[in-house]
């Protein structure tokens, strides 16, 4: 499983990445030339751009560029033979060695890293989880737990403040939503609180629509067997609905800033009894501009703890990157916090495999895309297209359906209903839309099982995004 990210241009090279386990991961990243490019858009739309260069290629490198191109081919189909491991032999072959007690501690980039420690909790048992959270556990089929889930939840049970850093597809959900509903029940039980209408107590923000509802699902699933009751509130929902949801007895809230303040400021939900308070991808929020929000949301709490007979609150950050601007924002605003990290933090992973394409500058971008593209469907791979604007994306869309290539698209334009109707079209089984195009919309909060990622463009952002667009 994989999640991924988006990309922008610059330079004109390609890259391929798989992944040595049962399911390959191809990563085809094409950069443009630094010279200023020209978007051609239309019903007549061929190239996505001009393609110019101060000195023309020569024809030894037009030749060896092309043969590199048949050469993935070929690794392409070659790979297609080989014998898939099944489920059971994956998860054994990639069983994670964790540390989750450490007697000595280093400091590396603002977080704690452990030196020495303990082998890996070969249970969620063995990380203090209740019997009744333990029911969903074993519901969902989950063994053993993954690094994170052995940092980060008896570091939550302990209630500190932490910010849990791991790449994408690790588990960080889990790793925050066991130990906060093993919480909520404990409270329930030592305090006597109970659920009440608009009036959670503990609240999980996320960026986006699509997160809010990954979230919103896997608290569901373990409130089937923990009497746990949560209910979502996001952008692009009906009002009505959510203010009746928010009306019956509640334990959490999940869904994104703006939404969540709005029906604060509407009297619909209340600060009262919040006691924790989750920020999923707390990198994405910090960096693009829901700073504000989450100040504002954080001013009434922060106010109440203040007081000298007020109630606290626990606050958990998950993240997959972690700059170092960002980083101190977080520790600005959240002052003592602690940084867990797992090992493959702003790591490569290991099981994949990166080949680069360098284009000359008389090829075109699109040929290349279709070229590199077309064995890997012919494989019956899904394959994501990430492209770093709207129109890079629409041109790349365009240029697939001349070429009988099926596509649906994700990016910000696309209304939120369609958004979700484009992506279970990708995800099913059926196969009739194995490509989806899409921006950075699409690069966190997706659970979607791919095979090939094609980095269009370059990310604009930072490299971080890289990481994000490889994480699985």
């Amino acid at each position: 499983m994989q999640r991924t990210m988006a990309a922008a241009s610059s330079s004109r090279t390609l890259l391929n990445l798989s992944l040595s386990s049962s399911t390959k991961l191809y990563h085809t990243f094409l950069k443009l030339p630094k010279k200023p490019t020209r978007v051609l858009l239309g019903f007549n739309f061929r190239p996505l751009c001009t393609l110019s260069s101060t000195t023309a290629a020569t024809e030894p490198d037009e030749i060896k560029h092309s043969i590199l191109l048949e050469r993935l081919r070929l690794r392409h189909l070659k790979d297609s033979k080989k014998p898939q491991l099944t489920d059971t032999q994956t998860q054994t072959a990639l069983k994670p060695v964790v540390l989750i007690e450490g007697e000595e501690e280093e400091e590396e980039d603002g977080f704690k890293k452990s030196k020495k420690g303990k082998k890996i909790a070969g249970s969620f048992e063995e990380l203090g989880l209740s019997e009744e959270v333990m029911g969903a556990v074993k519901e969902m089929g989950i063994e053993v737990p993954t690094e994170i889930q052995c940092i980060g939840i008896p570091a939550i049970l302990d209630s500190r403040t932490v910010v849990l850093g791991s790449h994408t597809g690790s588990g960080k959900t889990l790793a925050y939503m066991l130990p906060l509903v093993q919480l909520l029940r404990g409270d329930e039980a030592l305090l006597g609180r109970l659920m009440k209408p608009r009036r959670p107590r503990a609240v999980v923000l996320c960026p986006t629509r699509e997160l809010s509802e990954q979230v919103f699902r896997v608290a569901k699933s373990i409130g089937h067997h923990a009497r746990f009751r949560s209910t979502m509130v996001s952008g692009g929902g009906r009002m009505r609905p959510q203010e009746d949801s928010l009306n019956n007895p509640i334990d959490m809230v999940v869904g994104t800033p703006g939404r969540v303040l709005q029906h604060i400021q509407d009297g619909n939900m209340v600060y009262g009894d919040i006691k924790y308070l989750v920020l999923d991808e707390a990198d994405t929020m910090f960096d693009r501009g829901f700073g504000p929000d989450i100040h504002k949301f954080l001013g009434p709490l922060k106010n109440r703890t203040s007081k000298s007979d007020g109630q606290g609150f626990q606050t958990i950050l998950v993240t997959a990157t972690m700059t170092k601007a960002v980083q101190k924002l977080i520790d600005e605003e959240f002052q003592g916090i602690e940084h867990l990290r797992t090992s493959t933090l702003h790591k490569k992973i290991a099981s994949a495999r990166h080949d680069f394409i360098k284009l000359s500058g008389s090829e075109n971008k699109l040929e290349a895309l279709l070229q590199v593209l077309e064995p890997s469907l012919a494989k019956g791979n899904r394959v994501m297209v990430f492209c770093n604007t709207l129109n890079s994306s629409r041109a790349a869309d365009h240029f697939l359906a001349e070429n009988q290539i099926s596509t649906v698209n994700y990016h910000g334009e696309v209304p939120a209903e369609q958004r979700v109707e484009n992506l279970n079209k990708f995800k099913s089984d059926d196969g009739d839309c194995p490509t989806l195009v899409c921006t950075d919309l699409a690069a966190r909060g997706l659970d979607l099982d791919v095979d090939h990622v094609i980095m269009f463009d370059f990310p604009l952002n930072s490299v971080s995004n890289f990481f994000f667009s490889v994480s699985c």
